[in-house]
């Protein structure tokens, strides 16, 4: 699974950059729920799943990301015409980003904690 991560984050970056750039009218009834929320989860995922996939490289991760909501933002402004950029939404994405993170830390710790006490195999699939 972990092995994916990288595949999957990408994948979830694509998926990302599609639904914002989609026209308005064009976006599946499943994913019209709050704005804010919208991007806050998208960026919480996103933070996750690359964190999990460069785990060396995490400030890396999460200054991207951050620099990549912003892009979006401005992708919205001036590639489409049925979207607006919105700096709350680019801190939605920030604060998805800080939730992410957190998530991954308190994973990691707990992680480590079964590992160092003994009761994990040190299975390569893992």
């Amino acid at each position: 699974m972990l092995r994916a991560m990288p595949l999957i984050f990408f994948g979830l970056c694509l998926l990302t950059t599609v639904m914002t750039l989609m026209p308005a009218g064009n976006i599946p009834s499943a994913f019209t729920f709050w704005d804010k929320a919208q991007h806050t989860l998208s960026f919480v995922l996103l933070t996750l799943t690359g964190s999990l996939a460069y785990p060396k490289k995490t400030s890396f991760i999460y200054l991207g990301l951050f620099l990549y909501g912003a892009i979006i933002e401005i992708m919205q402004n001036t590639l489409t015409t049925t979207r607006t950029g919105d700096v709350l939404d680019w801190m939605a994405d920030a604060i998805g980003i800080v939730i992410g993170l957190c998530l991954y830390l308190y994973l990691y710790f707990i992680l480590k904690r079964f590992i160092n006490s003994g009761d994990f195999t040190n299975d390569p699939r893992i």
